[in-house]
């Protein structure tokens, strides 16, 4: 590669510092500003002249220093909080310039006292609003369904329930995973103690941290002594949701206290015991992000010692409707309506739909229905369904036509369609499970299930007709 012009080096690299939040300084021997970005504006005078000062001592002293904090107050009585490492620059062993890297956390400290008050007022909003003592809302009492696949995993979840090994719930956007989190603990001989929960995919990286161990005074600019989220807990649950948005630093932090059942909150170097249970959710397919290299695979061992897998709406098709039917009497109440029935077209169009939503989009759906019902009426029909319901396409008529001619009943029917689908989507990649199952909209384990089931190999030589 053809080496660059100083010229347009200097222009590369200082359109380049332009863009990043810290304030980049760099000085020679002599005190000549060498190089700096726009972010240096904003200090003022007198700061800009003890930064330079800084830099002139390493000059003298050759040694780096690294987030070193400094607050200062600004003309207009504004209080800003820096951390600022300063490094030699050397060549030929001699120190020729120093170069100080800035980063204002003033910001972030307003943040994190923010969230901590949030999550002061959220606690307090849960133990005057939830039915039990401990912060929780939900049981295994509350869960609807009689399939033989909910019924299965519901089991799964009661033995699970009285061991302390670590759970992981997976399952799509919207099946309950918190609801089988919060009856795990209920159920559980811990069911006295808290249940706290965090959305990891809620919170931002830099703040994740501090609050799952907490920090300590001094470990940052406005940190104060306060517990994280696993002291909370106590020897309760800590239930950690959509997982899968952690990273893979916090990942290997999680790993070593999983492994120990020991933390450190930030700033200490006290280790403290971690005495509740991790429940853990993700609403991706784990082994998907192991293969992408976006979840540690000993990270996931250990967090995924029990491992719970709840079914998506649509195969579990014979609890649509008594979910259904708790739902209008839940808004019946709530909404001042009194629908007795369901009609049958509108069964019928609940019973066919995917629910890509699962049973929050049927809550959802038919909270919207309930507040359009006529209040002349007695029976909610199809015509109260939202407009995208209207608009699903059919199963082409060849097909209908096809089974009718065969005298096929429905299950064989819809059976005949699946098969099809999945033989397409295998075709298309090439016997890829991975890919075919995100092309069907479906989870890799769903798919493995569904080939097991139709007698599919999919290392047979597929052909698309």
């Amino acid at each position: 590669m053809k080496p660059m012009a100083d010229f347009d080096t200097l222009l590369y690299l200082q359109t380049i510092a332009n863009h990043i939040q810290d304030a980049v300084y760099v000085i020679n021997k002599q005190g000549d500003e060498l190089f700096f970005n726009n972010k240096i504006e904003r200090f003022e005078p007198s700061q800009r002249q003890h930064m330079l000062d800084e830099l002139r001592s390493v000059f003298l002293t050759g040694k780096p220093s690294f987030d070193k904090y400094t607050k200062y107050i600004t003309v207009d009585r504004r209080e800003v909080h820096m951390l600022s490492t300063i490094i030699p620059i050397e060549k030929h062993g001699e120190i020729v310039a120093v170069c100080s890297i800035n980063k204002n956390i003033t910001e972030m400290t307003n943040l994190l006292n923010k969230i901590y008050k949030l999550q002061e007022q959220l606690h307090n909003y849960c133990q005057s609003s939830a039915n039990l003592q401990n912060g929780t809302t939900y049981t295994f009492d509350c869960l609807i369904g009689r399939s033989p696949l909910m019924s299965a995993v519901i089991n799964k979840a009661k033995k699970a329930a009285c061991s302390p090994a670590p759970i992981l719930l997976t399952g799509e956007t919207g099946t309950g995973k918190e609801i089988f989190a919060q009856s795990i603990h209920n159920y559980g001989p811990a069911n006295s103690q808290p249940f706290v929960a965090l959305n990891c995919a809620a919170i931002p990286e830099t703040l994740l941290e501090s609050m799952i161990f907490g920090t300590t005074k001094g470990a940052f600019t406005g940190a104060e002594n306060k517990p994280g989220l696993l002291e909370q807990a106590g020897r309760g649950t800590l239930f950690l949701d959509e997982i899968n948005s952690m990273s893979l630093v916090l990942q290997a932090k999680m790993l070593r206290i999983l492994e120990e059942k020991k933390f450190r909150r930030l700033g200490s170097n006290q280790e403290e015991p971690m005495n509740c249970r991790i429940i853990s959710s993700s609403n991706v397919d784990c082994h998907n992000l192991l293969a992408e290299n976006k979840m540690r695979e000993d990270f996931f061992y250990r967090v995924a010692v029990v491992n719970l897998h709840i079914p998506p709406l649509r195969e579990r098709q014979q609890d649509i409707l008594l979910l259904a039917r708790y739902f209008i009497s839940k808004f019946n109440k709530a909404y001042g309506k009194q629908i007795t029935r369901l009609s049958t077209d509108l069964e019928e169009t609940l019973q066919n739909y995917s629910w890509p939503g699962n049973v929050r989009e049927l809550c959802h759906v038919l909270e919207n229905a309930v507040n359009f019902f006529d209040d002349n009426e007695a029976t909610l029909t199809a015509a109260y369904l939202p407009d995208y319901f209207h608009k699903q396409s059919l199963i082409p008529m060849h097909t209908v036509e096809a089974a009718t001619a065969q005298n096929q009943t429905l299950p064989q029917t819809l059976e005949g369609i699946e098969r099809q689908l999945i033989i397409r989507a295998l075709a298309a990649s090439k016997g890829n499970i991975t890919k075919a199952a995100l092309a069907l909209g479906i989870h890799r384990q769903n798919l493995q299930v569904r080939l097991k089931k139709l007698g599919i190999t999919k290392n047979v030589q597929f052909v698309v007709k």
